[in-house]
């Protein structure tokens, strides 16, 4: 089931609860808890994969970029080397 199934389901509940007048439980709270803990959850995990994939993206370039100035770098201290003999 996803996320959306079960805030489509809470918006019913509390649909039932404040127009029907039904009756709710403490049980039912609990579960209503629960769920509501398990989808906050769920969802902050799917955000701390998101942006360490995005870390991992950027890491890349960096290292490239790393190595281009180690290669220029290098390619100066040649150059100077060269000028000096």
């Amino acid at each position: 089931m996803n996320v959306a199934g079960v805030v489509k389901d809470w918006l019913l509940i509390g649909f039932s609860w404040r127009v029907i007048r039904d009756t709710v439980t403490m049980v039912n709270l609990l579960g209503y808890g629960v769920a509501f803990l398990g989808v906050t959850y769920y969802n902050y995990l799917k955000f701390q994969a998101m942006t360490s994939k995005e870390a991992q993206k950027v890491q890349p370039a960096d290292e490239e970029d790393a190595k281009l100035l180690e290669e220029r770098e290098g390619a100066a201290v040649g150059k100077k080397d060269d000028d000096e003999a």
